[in-house]
């Protein structure tokens, strides 16, 4: 069997920006003897999970019933309402929102009280769930959410839309989408497309569709709730080629094996230890 290793994979920026605030954190926490959270999962990976949680970094799903001390608001971002309850409650916020993110974040406060705002996600993404949450003027902007080309529809005729797209998106569903809201031009509407899929998950993306060119089977490491590993996964499905998305090597299989030409690529939330340890074991007889 031999292994190909897809040019792109791994950490992408914000997620190393958010490593870094978290580990700060720690360190600040241990200082000034205050606990130290992160809201909801650091990133969509079980074993850096597990490695912060064992310095003493406990997650959290809101203020409530906590001490005070530092909570780490994750790469994705938050709702704004989320981000005023720990303030209110005496937390100090460290921001490891993507800065990519958070300037989509600033775009749709800034466009709320001229345009319609739409937001390309997946529902209960917790980027999307922060494009929803943002507020303008001291309210939750008014938003409406797009997961597939089923939810477009027909619009207002004549209003003014912005629409913005989860970074994280499904590039060829997006496009899709994208396609069928050009067609409210028709109705006199005015379309803004303010953002695009993140450039990185772009770049992965076109590394993996290569990879696939190139092998027989693909194995494609990530959490399973990470939205970016999951469209890695489709993509090669999509090829007709075989694909596992697994999380670390404690789920590799014989089958994987079988293959002459195996591909490995791996989510934006995925350590590089992770994938060296199942590369590693899947060149063990």
């Amino acid at each position: 069997m031999k292994l190909i290793l897809s040019r792109t994979m791994g950490y992408c920026k914000g997620v190393s920006r958010a490593l870094d605030l978290a580990t700060s954190a720690l360190q600040e926490a241990k200082d000034a003897h205050k606990p130290v959270y992160s809201l909801g999962k650091l990133i969509h990976n079980d074993d850096t999970c597990a490695f912060f949680a064992d310095q003493g970094m406990q997650v959290i799903t809101g203020a409530e019933g906590h001490e005070p001390g530092l909570v780490v608001l994750r790469a994705h971002g938050v709702p704004e309402r989320v981000r005023s309850s720990f303030v209110e409650a005496g937390f100090d916020l460290v921001d490891a929102t993507c800065p990519v993110v958070k300037h989509n974040l600033s775009r749709i406060s800034a466009y709320a009280p001229t345009h319609t705002i739409l937001i390309v996600g997946h529902p209960g993404h917790p980027e999307t769930l922060a494009m929803r949450g943002v507020q303008c003027e001291g309210k939750v902007c008014d938003t409406i959410l797009i997961s597939g080309p089923e939810d477009v529809g027909t619009p207002e005729p004549s209003k003014s839309y912005v629409v913005f797209v989860q970074t994280t998106f499904d590039q060829g569903l997006w496009n899709t989408i994208q396609k069928a809201l050009r067609e409210w031009e028709q109705y006199g509407c005015t379309m803004l497309f303010a953002n695009e899929v993140c450039p990185s998950s772009i770049n992965r993306r076109q590394a993996t569709l290569e990879l696939t060119d190139a092998c027989d089977a693909v194995v494609v490491i990530g959490g399973k709730e990470s939205a970016n590993t999951r469209a890695l996964y489709q993509l090669v499905r999509e090829k007709g080629k075989m694909a596992w998305h697994i999380e670390n090597e404690t789920e590799i299989t014989d089958d994987m094996r079988s293959y002459d030409i195996l591909g490995i690529t791996a989510g934006a939330s995925t350590p590089s230890l992770v994938i060296q340890r199942v590369i590693d074991r899947l060149q063990q007889e």
